[in-house]
């Protein structure tokens, strides 16, 4: 009698839908794994770019090409060059109009671009070579001490001239005269060439900051304001709307040594 009890009971068991069910169903599968977390994003920098002349790598100095033109003309990349006249000639452009502006004119995508008023199809080597070609002598200049240094500049005396085309004639004025100081003409229209200065690893600070015509006093720049404008009101140097050809202007900034 057990034993039929028990066979009846175990026929049941196995014949139960749910057990039979469970009894051929694979195992569930493992839940999917988690992602792995994104990767950081890399550093930004906190701040602007360092300077060139804080560059740990020294700078090769390339030497300039000067093609010799006959009857004492030269040209060195697009500077034009008439060593018999003491004249030089380098086109440019005109990027910027508004302040605050400290320099007239800065190398190709030179450093200092964002506080000038023209960009020059040169480097500061070639620009440089021409003030020499021309009878600039850099052992008679003074650099500024420092940055909007009130101290006069001294060195060879230039003419610094802007001439572009207006329509159907060509406008030709002295630099000075682009500028307004507090809303009025500056007074003085005095430049000198004091060639910059090489830092003793070599580098040429004019080639590292692009500074090559600046209206304040910079120890990089090659010729400079003597008196200077607009000295320690940083800002407060405006453009003549007048005169002031538009950005994307071309321009020729034409540079004479005068006499003492």
């Amino acid at each position: 009698m057990w034993y039929v009890l028990t066979l009846i009971l175990g026929i049941s068991l196995f014949c139960s839908p749910g057990l039979s069910a469970a009894a051929d169903s694979p195992p569930p599968a493992a839940p999917p794994a988690a992602p792995p977390p994104p990767a950081a994003p890399p550093p930004q920098p906190s701040g602007p770019p360092p300077l060139p002349s804080e560059s740990a790598s020294p700078q090769q100095n390339p030497q300039p090409i000067v093609q010799d033109l006959g009857d004492q003309r030269y040209r060195i990349g697009a500077i034009e060059i008439d060593k018999g006249k003491q004249i030089f000639k380098v086109p440019g452009v005109v990027i910027r109009t508004a302040p605050p502006i400290e320099f007239l004119a800065v190398t190709k995508n030179g450093y200092k671009r964002y506080e000038s008023i023209l960009e020059l199809e040169t480097n500061a080597f070639e620009f440089n070579l021409a003030c020499i070609l021309i009878g600039l002598d850099n052992q008679k200049a003074k650099l500024p001490r420092y940055h909007f240094d009130p101290e006069p500049t001294q060195g060879d005396p230039v003419d610094v001239r802007l001439s572009w085309r207006s329509g159907d004639k060509t406008v030709d004025i002295d630099a000075a005269e682009l500028f307004l100081e507090g809303n009025k003409p500056v007074a003085t229209r005095e430049w000198v060439y004091t060639g910059s200065a090489f830092l003793p690893d070599g580098r040429y600070k004019a080639a590292l900051s692009g500074s090559l015509i600046s209206f304040v006093h910079d120890p990089e720049s090659i010729i400079q304001h003597r008196q200077g404008i607009g000295l320690g009101k940083y800002g407060s140097v405006a453009l003549n709307p007048e005169i002031t050809p538009p950005a994307g202007a071309k321009i020729d900034v034409i540079i004479r040594r005068l006499n003492q």
